[in-house]
């Protein structure tokens, strides 16, 4: 025992060999299990932690405000999360369910039916036959695609309907559990990432460079895509209405999601509603516009938007950014469109450090165990 009454910290040359490898397998058990407990609360805790991130300024101001107490500015935090997001996009969500019942009501009537007969693409796709053997032209029609499947939405709603309600009690624990881990991280989040500071093993420049890889991609990802995307989804959204497109909030909602992913965005919904309206007989004048809103003043805005958002944050080429959205998607579901940008970034940051630490020059490393 010390004069201070601890016991003295352990020196690593007492730690035998064996000792060594039976700590790294318990410590290797204990991470895997945790992992597994933790795994089906991953979605709330990376949303939390994304979240704190953005808005980590905003709270040690609060916290500052508060005389320094990290509850009461982590709790202001949590009521501007709820009265500045949640709610809007509850309105929201209610006015898109509405909309969504009135374009499934819209295609179950009869007036779908005369409006795709009509487009008669039986007809039109019929000159295919002489280029495509075998081709038949009514496999590929609307009535054959897509009004079984709008007649089915009732009957699946009726079977699927406990489904949904679980899926709706779902989405409220993993918020309630974003809540608890919002809070958490805003309270706690200088200690973890002091801890983490602790225990990494490597050099001290090197885990601030992960630190800011880390916050610049959520930055990235948020200001440059998610912003973008709802920008362009509300002007979207205005030429929808302005033309005379019914349903114009769903199929602008619809637009905002794709915008999401690179490549694919709201060409996806103003095309198809340009033929609507061509179908429809609409006034000239709505069609002309609607082509100029889509063709021409999204597009100038999106490379008006989008480096203002980003503001010198850097981000993928545009190729290995659609192939992590994507593989991220489909590994971890929709949070995998920060998680895949942020997995290749990280990357690109182990290969620069490896680079730089082992001063790979034309592909021939230096002397083993250099460092700049």
């Amino acid at each position: 025992m010390t004069s201070s009454g601890n016991p003295p910290l352990e020196r690593r040359p007492e730690w035998r060999l064996t000792g060594v490898i039976f700590f790294g397998l318990i410590a290797i058990v204990i991470l895997v299990a945790t992992f597994r407990i933790l795994r089906p609360f991953m979605t709330p805790l990376l949303l939390a932690a994304m979240v704190v991130t953005l808005t980590h300024s905003l709270y040690l101001r609060a916290r500052l405000r508060a005389k320094e107490r990290s509850w009461v500015a982590a709790i202001v935090m949590l009521l501007g999360i709820i009265f500045l997001l949640v709610i809007p996009l509850f309105l929201v969500a209610i006015a898109l369910v509405h909309e969504a019942n009135t374009v499934i009501q819209s295609l179950q009537s009869g007036e779908a039916r005369q409006f795709l007969a009509r487009a008669d693409l039986t007809n039109r796709l019929a000159f295919l036959q002489r280029w495509v053997p075998g081709f038949d032209p009514a496999s590929v029609s609307p009535q054959r695609l897509f009004l079984p499947i709008v007649q089915e939405i009732p009957g699946w709603v009726a079977r699927n309907g406990s489904a949904v309600v679980g899926g709706i009690a779902g989405m409220v624990i993993e918020f309630f559990l974003f809540l608890l881990a919002t809070y958490y991280f805003y309270v706690e989040g200088e200690t973890i990432m002091n801890e983490l500071t602790v225990l990494s093993p490597l050099p001290e420049r090197y885990d601030r460079q992960f630190a800011k890889q880390f916050k610049d991609v959520i930055d990235a990802t948020f200001r440059g895509y998610v912003v973008t995307a709802v920008a362009e989804g509300v002007i979207l959204t205005l030429g929808l209405v302005i033309c005379g497109v019914p349903a114009a909030l769903f199929w602008g909602a619809f637009g905002t999601l794709l915008s999401l992913l690179p490549f694919i965005g709201p060409p996806v919904v103003w095309v198809p509603a340009t033929l609507y309206l061509m179908y429809a007989h609409a006034a000239t004048w709505q069609i002309v516009l609607l082509i100029i809103w889509g063709a021409v003043i999204i597009p100038i805005l999106e490379h008006v938007i989008r480096p203002w958002a980003m503001k010198g944050k850097t981000e993928l080429p545009a190729i290995p950014l659609l192939f992590a959205v994507l593989g991220g998607m489909e590994a971890f579901g929709f949070i995998g469109l920060v998680i895949g940008p942020l997995v290749f970034s990280l990357l690109m940051s182990i290969i620069d450090i490896y680079k730089r630490s082992f001063r790979i020059v034309s592909g021939m490393p230096s002397r083993p165990g250099e460092l700049t």
